[in-house]
């Protein structure tokens, strides 16, 4: 499995949500699970898996999947 392919089945897990529903511009908004709690949780997988360590500024700043996704790859993940 691929890193694009992982990237998407932890969110659909951690979001709860079908990974044909995940776009880039998705919000805390549009997913009803997607709180502080499960933020981190998702953070911690990526953390996890890509050994990529995040600090609180770019947590807070991570607003949407895209942005988590730019994240990811800064820290040189390729998606």
């Amino acid at each position: 499995m691929g890193n694009l392919e992982k990237f998407l089945e932890y969110i659909s897990e951690v979001f709860e949500i079908d990974q044909s529903e995940i776009s880039d511009e998705l919000t805390p908004d549009d997913i009803e699970v997607w709180d502080s709690i499960s933020h981190m949780d998702l953070m911690a997988k990526f953390e996890e898996e890509w050994e990529v360590t995040f600090d609180v500024e770019e947590l807070t700043e991570m607003e949407t999947i895209g942005l988590i996704k730019k994240a990811l790859i800064r820290h040189g993940v390729k998606l």
